[in-house]
């Protein structure tokens, strides 16, 4: 495996890896959107605050 193509598979595993990160983020997103709409901000606003701390870290 030449450089170039190890580069390439280094990126393609980095995108993957923040492709899974990015659903995740809309699984929480939509997750706070339900709490929302049964009338249940409290939890949204933990979940929310949870979320944040977490992309923070990365």
């Amino acid at each position: 495996m030449t450089e170039e193509e190890r580069r390439i598979a280094s990126l393609r595993a980095e995108l993957s890896d923040r492709a899974a990160e990015n659903r995740e983020i809309r699984r929480e997103i939509l997750r706070a959107l339900r709490y929302i709409e049964n009338g249940d901000i409290g939890s949204a606003q933990t979940l929310l605050h949870r979320l944040s701390l977490s992309v923070d870290e990365k």
